[in-house]
């Protein structure tokens, strides 16, 4: 930009271009503000490796079963192999809580997982973890069990369940129950109700002395208890149960484990993602900023 400048008491007019003048001041603010996206960039990275560091509390090794969906199926992410198996049109569908997720019209379809020893080693610790979005069913037609939403199941005997009530329990559908025909006392259930068709992330862990369930990462109820899983010889089920309990919703990120987890750990993998803690998929905030380097650079 051009501009005139008249020198006092001189009579000379002196012409300045003040575009020129400010290209090497433009220059130093590009490089500092890249700079500064660099520095920003390196800090987030920092974070995230150290985040990373915490997941290694999560054994991998201690996940006998981690069903993700992202394939398109029931396919077991662990080391064990436990795949599932789609029933009754239960099917792998867009719009999970992370990528893809297990649709179940709450009627008669599930998944079956066939019994293993791995399944088998959870009998005296457990976890179960799960992202549901439930929605409400009708005027119950079955009693008061059969129309509720079943996360986990160990069958035939009901041992290691993660159930969401459904409208046959008067007053109290919605909430969720955890347990087992063989603990003492046997079933324990909270008082949140998660069947808004919203995303919630449900745990439950028995340590042998205590069950616990957490809802979003924080403790819904827990409760002293005794006892040992009776899972031997007996299948797990997602979504449902052959004869009843069909779930009507979304479920995502379904984790079985062999030891009682932290809430910390718990609060990571809710947070995180089941994948990314367990070490299966890339941490996503890493995937992010892929991008975000490459954009620098590039400038």
């Amino acid at each position: 930009m051009l501009n005139w400048v008249c020198l006092q008491g001189t009579g000379f007019v002196r012409k300045t271009y003040l575009g020129n003048s400010l290209k090497p001041l433009h220059r130093r603010f590009v490089k500092m503000t890249k700079n500064w996206a660099i520095l920003c960039v390196l800090a987030v990275l920092g974070l995230a490796f150290i985040q990373s560091q915490s997941f290694a509390a999560v054994d991998s090794d201690t996940a006998v079963g981690v069903w993700l969906f992202d394939d398109g199926d029931v396919s077991d992410s662990s080391t064990y192999g436990n795949d599932g198996e789609l029933i009754n049109g239960a099917e792998v569908t867009d719009g999970g809580k992370w990528g893809k997720a297990l649709s179940l019209d709450g009627d008669d379809d599930y998944v079956n997982v066939a019994n293993s020893e791995s399944l088998d080693s959870t009998a005296e610790a457990f976890t179960g973890v799960a992202w549901v979005k439930i929605q409400r069913k009708g005027d119950p037609h079955g009693g008061c069990c059969a129309d509720d939403h079943m996360v986990i199941a160990f069958t035939t005997n009901w041992n290691n369940i993660l159930n969401v009530f459904g409208p046959g329990r008067s007053g109290n559908q919605g909430k969720v129950e955890v347990g087992s025909r063989e603990l003492n006392p046997r079933w324990l259930f909270g008082p949140t109700a998660v069947n808004d068709d919203q995303w919630h992330h449900l745990a439950f862990t028995y340590d042998g002395a205590k069950k616990v369930l957490y809802i979003d990462g924080e403790v819904d109820i827990d409760q002293d208890t005794t006892g040992v899983f009776g899972v031997a010889g007996v299948d797990v089920h997602l979504g449902g149960t052959p004869t009843q309990r069909q779930a009507l919703g979304l479920m995502d990120e379904i984790g079985i484990f062999n030891v009682p987890l932290e809430q910390a750990d718990i609060q990571n993998i809710m947070n995180d993602g089941l994948g990314s803690v367990l070490g299966l998929t890339p941490v996503t905030p890493l995937g992010r900023l892929t991008t975000t380097w490459a954009d620098i650079k590039s400038q």
